[in-house]
């Protein structure tokens, strides 16, 4: 090309390399002999010979006779395997071990065993198997009704355990414990209205011008806040468990059932489909729980009881006696406070 990529013949340059593509000088060199004999054979290819003939077997034949002799075949070689004990291919590696026939006598002995135990714990005591020394102690400290009602309770006998309260309350320095009690059996039993008019006679009873009664005091509207809770009554639950903590602030049970009336309103929300307003219930609920989390709830609380002759002394314990203990959510459960005691100590004048 005699023009030169200049500013002077700039426009005679681009007209010449237009020209020259226009006529073919740039096109790449075509099929070479070889591509051109592949075309000729595709083009002159019959369709018609490419098709497949018709099978001249019919439909299952030979397929059952197949199987058969699979079949004979895998069963002479379990028979020998059987027999000689080795694996029935000649280049297998490995060994075959015997199975050991199953002893079910220890499995059966241990369940024997097991339900001796529990049949031993959970059958009431005949009197005559109580010790005449643990005997005379409850007799001299007017408890036995007290303990025999909370041995029938830890055994979920909650119907006995009704009268033995029942009659335990008729001692004045128990009456209280009692009643709180009573109320547990009754909550466990799942008669709710029962159960809270139990706990508001101790609400009533209990004084407010002692330390003591004011813990009893702040005891009862727990219990009373749980039992609301049980039978669907969130608001209520929530003003009594504010109430326990507002006369103790230490009440780490109504603290912590405080948070568990959280997430059973969240729940209600979450099946009513207003999920906006989840999330300051799930809040709340945890403040409540880190709240009760630093409270010394393994700390012991002691009240005195009995008689100016044998005094004794009322521990308070968590129990869980909801309806929905089992198999229920866990969120749903909540604990009340619990009055026990044990007696026959090592310096007992009985012993």
């Amino acid at each position: 090309m005699a023009a030169t990529d200049t500013s002077g013949n700039l426009r005679k340059y681009w007209s010449l390399k237009l020209d020259s593509t226009i006529q073919g000088e740039y096109d790449p060199p075509g099929p070479g002999k070889s591509l051109n004999d592949s075309f000729k054979v595709v083009l002159d290819d019959d369709p018609d010979a490419r098709i497949v003939a018709d099978t001249t077997r019919s439909v299952g034949d030979g397929v059952k006779g197949a199987i058969k002799s699979q079949y004979s075949t895998v069963k002479k070689a379990f028979v020998d395997r059987k027999e000689t004990e080795q694996p029935a291919e000649p280049n297998a590696k490995g060994f075959v071990k015997k199975a050991a026939h199953f002893d079910d006598t220890k499995i059966l002995r241990t369940e024997a065993e097991l339900a001796k135990r529990f049949n031993e714990k959970v059958t009431a005591p005949n009197k005559g198997d109580i010790r005449a020394s643990r005997v005379k102690e409850h007799a001299a400290a007017s408890v036995t009704e007290f303990c025999r009602g909370n041995e029938l309770f830890d055994k979920r006998d909650y119907e006995d355990s009704l009268a033995e309260f029942e009659a335990a309350a008729d001692e004045l320095s128990l009456r209280l414990f009692a009643l709180v009690n009573r109320g547990n059996a009754l909550k466990a039993l799942g008669l709710h209205a029962e159960a809270i008019a139990c706990y508001q006679d101790v609400v009533d009873e209990a004084p407010l011008d002692s330390v003591d009664g004011r813990l009893i005091h702040s005891f009862a509207c727990n219990n009373l806040g749980a039992a609301c809770q049980d039978a669907g009554w969130l608001e209520q639950a929530l003003q009594h468990l504010g109430a326990a903590v507002a006369l103790n602030r230490n009440c780490y049970l109504a603290i912590r059932n405080r948070a568990a009336v959280h997430m059973h309103l969240a729940e209600n929300l979450a099946n009513a489909e207003n999920p906006a307003l989840l999330p300051p219930q799930h809040e709340t609920a945890l403040g409540f729980y880190a709240k009760a989390m630093e409270q010394d709830w393994h700390l012991p609380t002691v009240f005195p009881a009995g008689t100016a002759e044998q005094p004794v002394l009322v521990r308070v314990e968590a129990r869980v006696t909801s309806d929905r203990e089992e198999p229920t959510a866990k969120i749903l459960r909540n604990s009340v406070y619990h009055f026990t005691s044990n007696l026959t100590h090592v310096n007992s004048t009985h012993v």
